[in-house]
């Protein structure tokens, strides 16, 4: 499991946007179990890295532009 901090460094997307994500159903989150925050599971990760992709590509469109 990834905490929403580590997936958002991991993958280079921002928490905001993960929490999005989340709170839209796209993404799975569990509560932590020992406090506050969310845990993202590890059959996630290849939604994370297609959404990372994704803004990548957009990232790299706008500075071409």
């Amino acid at each position: 499991m990834l905490s929403v901090r580590s997936a958002s460094e991991r993958f280079n997307i921002p928490k905001a946007t993960l929490y999005e994500y989340i709170r839209k159903g796209k993404i799975k989150a569990l509560r932590h179990p020992l406090g506050p925050g969310l845990l993202i599971p590890e059959e996630e990760i290849p939604k994370l890295q297609a959404i990372s992709d994704f803004y990548a590509a957009k990232a790299k469109e706008e500075v071409s532009l």
